[in-house]
């Protein structure tokens, strides 16, 4: 234990707590990265983690796309009184390269035994606040009511933690502990399909068991009764939670009255804020109009609309070409193209938890600013940090 908290591995031991902190509030997670870059700043060393950075696969992702926001800086219209915000959340991924800096260790398994911890400790808010005995406090919030972009983010962390509990569970080597990994699964995911009341979180949990099955199970006897068990599982979940299964049925009520020009619900609003992005993109399609100016091109073309005050269209993609064109687009597809392809040759255990966020991070950027808002970018580049420290290109390891 004091070894890591020695100067040189504080970094990694700070960045291993915190996954524990995605579960608080976003000022707690603020804190926590403030804390990590002090301690990389004491840490010292900066050749090596200057070369850590510049080894790993993302770099030139990561790089390729700074450079094209700063070309639309300098050359696209720049708004005065949100510009700067608006660059800065662009660089999100930047953030990330500063964590794969403290290269690979111990802290990475040990940052996963907190993710587990953590989703355990939602989950039980969770149960707590279904039973009414959640202490109503700032603290607890977004765990009392569902509401805002945090709420929305409580449910991806559980689907990831669920996915990643998955993974954990069918590699175990020692079966006897499948009589404490099922029931911890099982306790987050049913929090999570129940409880969190988010449509994009349980198509995230869907899509990532799916992943699992496509890669690791074979024809088997167990892979079966894996199946059923999860078939079983989501025949359950779409019978008793009512919430979940109004909401969907809705979003499919919506979207065939919106086709049909009728007027859709207020859950259904994303539709015609697709719909209206489209036609901003229409006019740049190429270079997009410029950091920070979605919110006034936005009011051009939605006066009169139940949306016309919106300020992202709650999808990462037709934010970025709306913005920085396809030619910002793409430089975002490769980062998360090589993320798959990274996932895919490192393969066992970081493979699978890369991989699996990198459909959460697509899939999420479909149905919101998954990337946009810090509060859903700062924690995806605390967990990529997680399977990326310690890949380099020319060495990607294999589990």
């Amino acid at each position: 234990m004091n070894s890591a908290f020695r100067r040189n591995l504080l970094p990694q031991t700070v960045l291993s707590f915190l996954p524990l902190t995605l579960f608080f509030p976003v000022g707690i997670i603020y804190t926590g990265i403030l804390l990590f870059l002090f301690s990389l700043l004491y840490s010292g060393d900066y050749r090596t983690k200057w070369l850590t950075v510049k080894a790993n696969p993302l770099f030139w992702p990561i790089i390729g796309l700074s450079a094209i926001t700063c070309c639309a800086a300098i050359l696209l219209e720049r708004p005065q009184d949100s510009f700067w915000s608006g660059f800065a959340h662009y660089q999100i991924y930047i953030v990330l390269l500063f964590f794969i800096s403290v290269g690979s260790g111990d802290w990475q398994k040990r940052a996963v035994t907190v993710f587990f911890v953590g989703a355990f400790y939602a989950a039980t808010l969770y149960y707590f606040n279904l039973l009414q005995i959640l202490p109503k406090m700032g603290i607890f919030a977004n765990f009392l009511v569902y509401r805002g972009n945090k709420s929305i983010l409580l449910g991806i962390l559980l689907a990831i933690a669920a996915g990643w509990m998955l993974y954990e569970m069918a590699s175990l080597a020692d079966r006897r502990w499948l009589w404490l990994m099922v029931p911890a699964f099982l306790y987050v995911v049913i929090a999570l399909l129940f409880l969190a009341k988010s449509r994009t979180a349980s198509l995230i949990f869907v899509l990532l068991c799916l992943l699992f099955f496509l890669k690791y199970l074979t024809m088997s006897w167990r892979s079966v009764l894996w199946i059923l068990g999860l078939v079983l599982m989501f025949a359950v979940a779409w019978l008793s939670a009512s919430d979940l299964r109004l909401r969907v049925i809705g979003t499919v009520d919506d979207i065939n009255a919106f086709s049909q020009g009728q007027q859709i619900s207020d859950d259904g609003i994303r539709l015609e804020m697709y719909s209206v992005t489209s036609k901003i993109i229409a006019e740049k399609p190429w270079t997009g109009h410029g950091i920070a100016t979605f919110s006034s091109q936005y009011k051009k073309y939605s006066k009169g609309l139940p949306s016309e005050g919106t300020r992202t269209p709650h999808n990462d993609y037709l934010f970025y070409a709306a913005e920085i064109g396809l030619i910002g687009l793409a430089a975002l597809l490769w980062i998360w193209l090589t993320q798959l392809t990274v996932a895919w040759k490192i393969g066992g255990a970081p493979g699978m938890w890369l991989g699996m966020l990198g459909v959460a991070i697509m899939v999420g950027g479909m149905f919101n600013a998954a990337l946009r808002d810090a509060v859903f970018g700062m924690p995806f580049m605390i967990l990529l940090a997680i399977p990326l420290a310690g890949v380099t290109r020319n060495r990607i390891p294999k589990a």
